[in-house]
């Protein structure tokens, strides 16, 4: 598994370099959301302390991925790339809510032949979830839970698989650790170009921003 820093040490470590590191070839800690070291340290999925949680502009994750997150926007917008957000962090409730809209519970008539006159009659409800749209986790199963998923957008409207800021996500969010899970891959049936997940970076001093921002120091204090 890459290395992990606690975000203080790895603040301090960019903070005090002269100049920008080189550039090496970026990859990421995985291929999905890492979420192992919340679980240990007790963190329950949507139900996440205030004090692992930060925003930057907006947008609230785990201190980790915000902090990833925030150098990934700085770096979107030197490069000219209209960026946005939808989604970043979601609580159970607010899950639930999302699920409960996206798949609500339906009856359906249940129908059986009378036996004695032969007529075909409702003998009861079957109820039953049936779901719309794009596919959507239960409360407690989403990534969006743990603050490390953010559903992105092209400073317009939802990102699609064509639109030059989904092309530049793919060329260098995994420099910051944020990845495209499989499950989201275009051309599949469960395809959302706009859902990348926080999976930590191998080595967190590889991402060699040289000065940072001030304003992101905030996101510490």
């Amino acid at each position: 598994m890459g290395i992990r820093m606690p975000i203080l040490a790895f603040l301090l470590a960019i903070t005090t370099a002269v100049t920008a590191l080189p550039t090496p070839e970026y990859v990421p800690a995985g291929d999905e959301a890492y979420t192992l070291d919340l679980e240990v340290d007790g963190y329950v999925n949507g139900r996440m302390s205030s004090d692992r949680l930060m925003t930057f502009d907006g947008c609230t994750l785990e201190r980790d991925a915000a902090y990833m997150y925030a150098l990934l926007m700085e770096a979107a917008e030197r490069d000219g790339v209209r960026i946005g957000f939808e989604d970043c962090y979601r609580s159970y409730n607010s899950q639930k809510a999302s699920y409960d809209r996206r798949c609500p519970v339906v009856d359906t008539p249940v129908f059986a032949v009378d036996p004695l006159t032969g007529v075909t009659v409702q003998v009861g409800l079957q109820s039953r979830r049936v779901c719309s749209g794009p596919p959507i986790a239960k409360a407690g199963n989403s990534n969006h839970g743990w603050g490390r998923a953010v559903d992105f957008t092209d400073g317009r409207g939802v990102l699609t698989c064509s639109d030059s800021t989904f092309r530049w996500l793919q060329g260098n969010a995994h420099r910051f650790g944020w990845v495209h899970p499989d499950w989201a891959q275009c051309g599949k049936v469960t395809q959302e170009p706009w859902h990348w997940e926080y999976a930590g970076v191998t080595d967190p001093l590889l991402v060699g921003q040289g000065q940072l921002n001030p304003d992101l120091l905030k996101l510490i204090q």
